[in-house]
C-alpha cells in the first residue's frame, strides 16, 4: 500500500503562526505608547502621526522587492533574516532619543517586515493543496491579528510594570528581543517545500504538484505582468481602502480612548485591543468561507464575494460610530468592522495564491504594496480630518468624521473586490505546440 502522507505541512504552518504573532505584536506596540513617547521625546501631535504611518510607509514600498529576494535567496532564509531583523530593529525603536531616531527605527521596522505575508503565501502554495489554501491562510493570518490583540492589550501593561526599568522603552526592548530568539528556531524548524525537509516523506511532498513552466524564464520577477494587470489592481485598490480604516485600530485608537475619554493602563489595553480579538473568529471562519465557496460557485465568486460582501458591512459599522461619542458603541462598532475585514482577509490571500501562481509572492507583494500605503496615510489622514473638525474644549469632537471617512472608504473596497476575478492567471502557462 502507498505511503501515508506526513504532516511536516502543519509544523511549518504552526511555526509561520508564530512568525505572524510576533510580526503583529511589533507593529501595533507603537500605537498603545504614543502618548508616552510624544511626552518624553516631546512630539507634536502631527509628528507622532508621521511615525506611526513611517513603519507602513516602507512596509509598502519594499513589499515587491522582499518577494524578489525571497525568490532569490529562499523562502527560510529570507523569513528567518527578516524576523531577526525587525525584532532587532523594534529593540532601536525603544532606544529612541527623538523624532529622526524613531521614525528611521519605524522605517527599518517596515523594511523587515515587509516580505512576511508574501513569503507566507508562498509557503502556503508550496506545502498546501488548493482545497487547504484557504484555510491555511487563514490561520497564519489569525496568528497576526493575535499577536495585535496580544500587543494592544499587553504594552500599556508592560509600561506600567517596567515604569521604574524604561517604562515603553523596556516593553519594546523586551518585545524585540523574544523575536530574535525566535527566529532562530523557525529557520530550525522551516523549510521551502517539503521535498527539503528531512521530515517529510515523498507522499506529502507529492500532495503539491510543481507549478507549471511558464512563458516566463524559471526564477524571472513578473514585474510588468503586475503592472499590466488590471485584477491585480482591482486588489491593491481594494487592500488601500480597507487599510485606511483598519489602520485606526493599531494607530488611532489608544490616542481616541485617552484623550478623548482618559483611559490609560489596562483600561486602556482592554477596551483597545477588544477588536483585534473580535476580529479573530472572522479570521478563522473566512478561511472555511472561502474554500467553500470556492467549490460551489468557483474561483470567481468562491474569492470575490466574502471579501466584497464583508466590506460593506464595515461601511456601516463605521457609519454608525460616526454618530456617536460613546465609547463603548464606537469600540463595539470597531469590533464588527474587525470581524468582517477579516472574514474577508483568507479570500484576499486564497486570490494572490491563484492568480499568482509560481509568482504567488509577488502578486501578494504587489497588492499588499498598495494596500499599506493606505495604512501609512491613515494616521496622518484621519488625525488630520480629527484635528480640523474638532471643537476647542471638546475632547470626543472631530473623532465622528474620521469614522466618515473610514465608512467611505470601505464602501469603494466593496465595489472594487466584486470585480476581482481569481479564475484569471497573473502570466498564462506556455502552451506547447503539437509535434
Amino acid at each position: 500500500m502507498p505511503a501515508r502522507p506526513t504532516s511536516v505541512r502543519w509544523v511549518v504552518l504552526a511555526s509561520t503562526f508564530l512568525v505572524a504573532v510576533f510580526m503583529y505584536v511589533d507593529r501595533a506596540c507603537l500605537g498603545q505608547v504614543s502618548a508616552d513617547v510624544a511626552r518624553e521625546l516631546q512630539l507634536e501631535p502631527w509628528q507622532m502621526d508621521v511615525a506611526n504611518g513611517a513603519f507602513f510607509f516602507s512596509y509598502a514600498l519594499a513589499q515587491v522587492v522582499s518577494a524578489a529576494v525571497a525568490l532569490r535567496f529562499g523562502l527560510r532564509h529570507t523569513f528567518a533574516a527578516c524576523l531577526f531583523l525587525w525584532s532587532a530593529f523594534t529593540v532601536l525603536t525603544g532606544l529612541s532619543g527623538g523624532l529622526v531616531v524613531l521614525v528611521a527605527a519605524r522605517l527599518l521596522v517596515g523594511v523587515t517586515e515587509a516580505g512576511a505575508y508574501p513569503i507566507s503565501a508562498s509557503l502556503v502554495r508550496n506545502w498546501f493543496p488548493l482545497h487547504r489554501r484557504g484555510l491555511a491562510s487563514s490561520l497564519i493570518a489569525f496568528g497576526g491579528r493575535l499577536g495585535g490583540a496580544l500587543s494592544l492589550l499587553l504594552t500599556p501593561i508592560l509600561v506600567k510594570v517596567f515604569a521604574d526599568a524604561g517604562g515603553w522603552r523596556a516593553a519594546l526592548g523586551l518585545f524585540g528581543v523574544l523575536g530574535m530568539v525566535y527566529a532562530v528556531m523557525y529557520w530550525l524548524l522551516a523549510r521551502d517545500r517539503a521535498a527539503e525537509h528531512p521530515w517529510a516523506n515523498a507522499a506529502e511532498a507529492e500532495l503539491v504538484p510543481p507549478a507549471p513552466t511558464t512563458t516566463k524564464a524559471a526564477g524571472a520577477f513578473p514585474l510588468l505582468a503586475l503592472a499590466r494587470s488590471g485584477n491585480l489592481w482591482l486588489s491593491s485598490l481594494t487592500q488601500c481602502c480597507i487599510n485606511v480604516g483598519w489602520a485606526f485600530v493599531i494607530t488611532k485608537l489608544g490616542d481616541y480612548l485617552e484623550k478623548g475619554h482618559g483611559l490609560t493602563g489596562a483600561e486602556k489595553g482592554t477596551w483597545t485591543s477588544l477588536p483585534m480579538w473580535a476580529g479573530i473568529p472572522g479570521m478563522l471562519a473566512g478561511g472555511f468561507l472561502t474554500d467553500a465557496l470556492a467549490r460551489r460557485v468557483g474561483l470567481r465568486w468562491g474569492r470575490a464575494l466574502p471579501i466584497g460582501v464583508s466590506l460593506f458591512v464595515c461601511s456601516l459599522a463605521c457609519g454608525v460610530a460616526a454618530t456617536t461619542d460613546n465609547y463603548v458603541v464606537v469600540v463595539a462598532m470597531l469590533c464588527v468592522m474587525t470581524v468582517f475585514v477579516d472574514l474577508g482577509i483568507p479570500a484576499v490571500w486564497a486570490f494572490a495564491q491563484d492568480v499568482g501562481g509560481r509568482h504567488t509572492g509577488a502578486a501578494l507583494g504587489w497588492a499588499n504594496m498598495w494596500g499599506n500605503l493606505g495604512a501609512a496615510a491613515s494616521p496622518v489622514l484621519l488625525g488630520w480630518v480629527q484635528r480640523s473638525f474638532a471643537v476647542p474644549g471638546v475632547s470626543t469632537s472631530g473623532w465622528p468624521a474620521a469614522f466618515a471617512v473610514c465608512a467611505c472608504t470601505f464602501s469603494l473596497a466593496g465595489v472594487a473586490a466584486l470585480f476581482m476575478n481569481a479564475s484569471k492567471p497573473l502570466v498564462r502557462p506556455a502552451v506547447t505546440p503539437p509535434a
